[in-house]
């Protein structure tokens, strides 16, 4: 999927350098084709703790929550 694609969006730039090399890497492998959606380096507050979420991706197959370390 290109990074300029409506199916992709990155909320925020990552920090790490790495991260950045993984979410491209990922991204390059997903196609950019309906139902494919994904939304990566965002945060959200539950319980009154920010928490952050590398990728989000919506597939046929699923939903993936992906962590990258």
């Amino acid at each position: 999927m290109d990074a300029k694609s409506a199916r992709w969006r990155r909320v925020t730039p990552s920090t790490f350098p790495w991260e950045d090399e993984a979410i491209d890497s990922l991204r390059s492998n997903i196609a950019d084709a309906d139902p494919n959606r994904a939304w990566s380096n965002f945060e959200f507050i539950a319980g009154g703790q920010i928490s952050e979420v590398d990728v989000f991706l919506l597939t046929r197959k699923g939903a993936y929550l992906i962590e990258i370390k």
